[in-house]
């Protein structure tokens, strides 16, 4: 188990720069998911890989298996899905909670690469600005795995008539109360086209 943990964490070291303002690095090389390792040890379907730099889960999909990787230090994090056969899928960065962010690459079910996609194609206004707007406004954004216990501030790409849009949804401390306050900002410059506010009971 160990050797599997350090194999992972330089896998991810390699992968990965976790500065918070740069975007984890998948690349296009094939990859094949251990199923002897996982039906050994997985309990209750789920294989976990801990320590004080990442945290990575694998776990059954249908079909096939999935894999994501928390960096303690960045906002995003890398998932990977495998075929059956343990023959990667496709596999790339997304925010912690929230939308794919950068190249992601698709491969066949014998692992040939077959495309890549530029997830951030029609937003000038970068996943990196995004993170540079939430410190400037004081929007907590999560770095590395959270257990889903409490709020955690989202991050989706979306469309607005015809235009690519961000989705921010936080929770914001106003009027001493708690709200929950939903952004909508135009893909091209960051401007908040829509602000929307609601009441937030954590029961």
């Amino acid at each position: 188990m160990k050797k599997i943990l350090i194999f992972l964490w330089l896998s991810l070291f390699i992968q990965c720069h976790t500065q918070n303002k740069v975007i984890p690095k998948t690349d296009s090389s094939f990859e094949k998911f251990n199923i002897e390792n996982f039906n050994k040890n997985a309990v209750r379907g789920m294989l976990e890989f801990k320590d004080n730099k990442i945290s990575s889960f694998q776990d059954f999909q249908s079909p096939g298996y999935r894999e994501r990787n928390y960096s303690l230090d960045s906002f995003f994090k890398i998932n990977k899905f495998f075929f059956n056969n343990g023959n990667i899928e496709k596999k790339g960065a997304l925010f912690n909670i929230g939308s794919q962010v950068g190249i992601w690459y698709y491969f066949d079910e014998a692992g040939r690469l077959i495309k890549e996609e530029n997830t951030d194609e029609g937003y000038a206004f970068t996943p990196e600005d995004i993170i540079k707007y939430c410190k400037k406004n004081n929007i907590e954004l999560s770095k590395g795995y959270h257990e889903r216990d409490g709020y955690q501030t989202s991050v989706y790409k979306n469309e607005l008539d015809g235009k690519k849009v961000w989705l921010i949804s936080y929770l914001a401390s106003l009027n001493k109360q708690e709200k929950e306050v939903k952004l909508t900002l135009d893909g091209q410059t960051g401007k908040v086209i829509k602000r929307e506010e609601f009441p937030y009971d954590s029961y």
